[in-house]
Order: structure tokens, then C-alpha cells, then sequence
């Protein structure tokens, strides 16, 4: 029998609804949506010139209006970038689909837990899992695999932005992650599903954090 503390999470209570998505992952995802909106952020980890913190409580807003400007524009779909509270997903999970059918595109950042009353499988328009990779490490120079390909696989799995100290938690989340979109333009539609090696996104966002910079 499993133990009850499997999948007790490393992170401390008091941030853990809080954390920021690392940079990298965002400049990534950001490089292909182009994101208006942070819907539930705080002051200090708002990656977005327009957010909401919990102060301003994102559930009763209408993002259509807020980004308005950007709902005008000729040939654009604006996106909003969401890593929810994963205390309770279920209802950002409501707000997105409401959303969407006001014509913003949102992608959530969450666990990839399809047990759960929140797994939106009926409504997403894609999913795609991060998963991990195999880091290649030159080859072996002695013994019975001397010049073979030698390789350590790395985990598909995120380590978060501390909210208060800045810097990155010691331990990964306890569970896989995986991006899920709500595309406006097709509600009705099967949904997709993909995989994204870690390290895909990884040298993806490195390249747009670089071209920031530059």
C-alpha cells in the first residue's frame, strides 16, 4: 500500500499558492502567445504588464474588457497567461471557459492531474505534457561502454520561484506539469494532445530571455 506521504508537497503552505513560474518556462510559452494578461499574480511575481493579484480577485473580473484594446485589434486573439492557485483550480478552470467564449485565449500552467473534478479534457482545445529527456554527456572513456553514448535522464518536472526570497524552491513540484489551452477559435472542437520535452522549453526560453537582453 502506498504511503499517505507520496505526494505530500515539499513547499512551504504559506507560499505555495503564490510561487512564481520560473523565467525561463514563461519566456518559452511567451515567445509563441505573446501574453496581455497575468491573471492571478502578485505584486512581486506578475509577469505581465497587466495582472491580477488576489486583492483584485481575477474571478470577478471580466478579462474580455480589461484587454479590450488588444480584442479590437484586426487578426489578433490575445492571450492571458495563468498559473492558478493549485489549491483550487476548479474554479479558474470555470473563469477560463467563460472567457473564452468572450474571446481570449488563455493557457493555464497546472498539474497533470486527470482524477480530479478540474481536468478540463471536454472543454481544452490542446494539452500538452512537459516531459523529461535524456542529457547527453559526451561518451565513455573507459570500461566495457568505452566510447558509447553516455546519457543521464532528467526530469520533466518544474522547480518554482519562491515568492517571498526570489529565488528558485530546492525541490520540484510533486507532480507532472502540463500546459493547457482554451482557444476561442475552437470551442466545440476534439482536443489535441502533445508532449514537450523540459528541455525543449528550456533552450526556447534561454533564446527569448537572451533576445530580451540583447
Amino acid at each position: 500500500m502506498a504511503s499517505p506521504s507520496n505526494h505530500q508537497s515539499k513547499s512551504r503552505k504559506s507560499t505555495r499558492d503564490t510561487t512564481q513560474t520560473p523565467p525561463w518556462l514563461f519566456a518559452a510559452l511567451n515567445s509563441k502567445y505573446n501574453y496581455v494578461l497575468d491573471a492571478a499574480a502578485t505584486n512581486k511575481s506578475a509577469l505581465c504588464e497587466r495582472f491580477y493579484t488576489p486583492r483584485n480577485n481575477a474571478l470577478k473580473k471580466d478579462w474580455s474588457a480589461d484587454i479590450s484594446l488588444f480584442l479590437d485589434a484586426p487578426n489578433s486573439t490575445p492571450a492571458t497567461w495563468l498559473n492558478p492557485p493549485y489549491s483550487k483550480i476548479l474554479p479558474w478552470v470555470d473563469k477560463v471557459i467563460e472567457q473564452q467564449h468572450k474571446g481570449v485565449l488563455t493557457t493555464l500552467l497546472v498539474p497533470r492531474d486527470n482524477r480530479t473534478e478540474w481536468w478540463p479534457a471536454a472543454s481544452a482545445s490542446k494539452i500538452i505534457d512537459i516531459v523529461g529527456y535524456y542529457e547527453q554527456l559526451g561518451t565513455y572513456k573507459s570500461g566495457p561502454k568505452k566510447g558509447q553514448p553516455k546519457q543521464k535522464w532528467r526530469s520533466g518536472g518544474i522547480r518554482f520561484i519562491d515568492s517571498k526570497t526570489g529565488k528558485e524552491l530546492p525541490a520540484e513540484l510533486n507532480k507532472p506539469m502540463c500546459i493547457i489551452e482554451f482557444n476561442p477559435h475552437q470551442i466545440g472542437q476534439p482536443c489535441q494532445y502533445a508532449t514537450i520535452a523540459k528541455n525543449v522549453l528550456m533552450a526556447l526560453g534561454q533564446q527569448a530571455l537572451n533576445q530580451q537582453t540583447n
